[in-house]
Order: structure tokens, then C-alpha cells, then sequence
């Protein structure tokens, strides 16, 4: 039997604003832009707009993916804007590298979830949900080898996805938030004092503390940086 060819392997990200007629179409497109050129995750392709009200990245792994789209809904979150994400693993074919077209297994996966989770978001109780994942897929029947591909010959570690329920236990709790708690959040996850939090809110630090304290912010930010870690299996100490 031949030996199985390597497929080039990444994820991708489609996000899609939600609710976004309601809003004020270059307010939107203003907070949307910010918010984007923040988002410092490596990327093979940052994220960035595409067709109407989406946006498309490529990342290497499903930490880096959901590190992103995690920064990005809270941005978007402080000025009353959701968005949700589909993230799919695969392969990436590029199909004209000067227009831009990509095609593969990982973009159909990232499309298919972010179908799941706008259709999951309008069932009872789970109106929060804004993530969609899709492990990754070993066969790709309309792979074409002599184009070339986005990302590695094989995926890095071992990068299956954490259990979509604790992204959608996050989703949720996050929905929960108001837009102030979402600024302090992201304060937490980027790693800024206190101080400097409260200044970016306009508010003051023991404010800031006691919004922290009120939301359980600190252990949800915990459970999200969980997710951005690599799941390749640690290593056995030696006896």
C-alpha cells in the first residue's frame, strides 16, 4: 500500500456579526476595524473583513484561533457588537493567491460550524452560544496536490479541540456581561494593571476591582486561557 501523503494542516476562522443591521453600518465597520488591527495572536493569515458582514483568519492551531476570536468579541463586546465564530481544521488550498481565494477541508469545516451555532443560538437556553468548532479531518476527496496550501505538513502536537461545551460554557458567560466587565475582562487577559484598566474605562481602580469581584471575572479568564494552550500530551516524567 502506498504511503499517505501529509496534507497541509490549519484553522480557519469565518466570524459573523450578529444582529449587525441594527447597528450603524460605519460605526460598525470603525469599531470592527480597531478591533481587528489590536488582535496581536500569530496567525498564518490575520483576521481580517471579507464579504458583507464577515471575517476570515487562519491560525496554526485551535489555541491560537480561539486566543483571537476570544480578544476579538470582547473588543467588539464594549461598544454593543457580538459576533460569532465558526473554527474548522483541515487543509487550505490556495486557489488564486492574487484574488485571494482559498479553498479545502478546513474552510468547509469553519463554514458548516458557524452554520451550527447560529442555528444552535436560536434554541432555548443557548442564546449565548457563539462558538462552533470542528476537529480536524484526515480526508479531503477533492484534494488537488499541485496547488499550494496554507499552514503545516502535519498538525502541531496534538491539536484536537477542547470540548465545544466549555467554549459554550465561556460564550455564555461572557453574553452575560455588560460592556464595561467585558473592557475589564480583556484588561485581565492582555495582561494590563489595574490602573491602567480603569483608565482605558474612564473608572476608577477600585471600581475596576470591585467589577472584577462582582463578575467572578479572574476565573473566567482562567478557563479561557486554558483554551489557548496547546493540547499535545505532556510529557511522562522519567523514573
Amino acid at each position: 500500500m502506498a504511503p499517505v501523503k501529509d496534507q497541509a494542516y490549519a484553522v480557519a476562522v469565518i466570524g459573523d456579526i450578529v444582529n449587525s443591521r441594527d447597528h450603524n453600518r460605519t460605526a460598525l465597520h470603525e469599531h470592527l476595524t480597531g478591533a481587528l488591527n489590536a488582535i496581536q495572536t500569530p496567525s498564518h493569515e490575520r483576521l481580517h473583513p471579507t464579504v458583507g458582514d464577515e471575517i476570515q483568519g487562519v491560525f496554526a492551531t485551535h489555541g491560537d484561533a480561539l486566543r483571537a476570536t476570544h480578544i476579538l468579541r470582547l473588543h467588539l463586546r464594549e461598544h454593543d457588537i457580538d459576533i460569532r465564530f465558526g473554527i474548522g481544521a483541515g487543509e487550505i488550498r490556495i486557489i488564486d493567491e492574487g484574488a485571494g481565494i482559498q479553498d479545502g477541508s478546513a474552510w468547509w469545516a469553519a463554514r458548516e460550524a458557524l452554520e451550527r451555532t447560529e442555528e444552535l443560538a436560536q434554541t432555548s437556553g443557548f442564546s449565548g452560544i457563539r462558538t462552533g468548532l470542528s476537529a480536524a479531518t484526515s480526508e479531503d476527496t477533492k484534494s488537488d496536490g499541485r496547488r499550494a496550501t496554507v499552514g503545516a505538513q502535519a498538525p502541531q502536537g496534538n491539536d484536537t479541540p477542547l470540548p465545544e461545551a466549555l467554549c459554550h460554557l465561556i460564550d455564555a458567560h461572557v453574553s452575560a456581561l455588560k460592556g464595561g466587565a467585558c473592557g475589564s475582562l480583556r484588561g485581565i487577559l492582555e495582561g494590563e494593571s489595574n490602573g491602567d484598566t480603569a483608565a482605558r474605562l474612564g473608572i476608577s481602580p477600585s471600581a475596576n476591582t470591585q467589577r472584577i469581584m462582582r463578575h467572578d471575572l479572574r476565573p473566567l479568564a482562567e478557563a479561557m486561557r486554558a483554551t489557548w494552550v496547546s493540547n499535545a500530551p505532556a510529557a511522562r516524567p522519567e523514573c
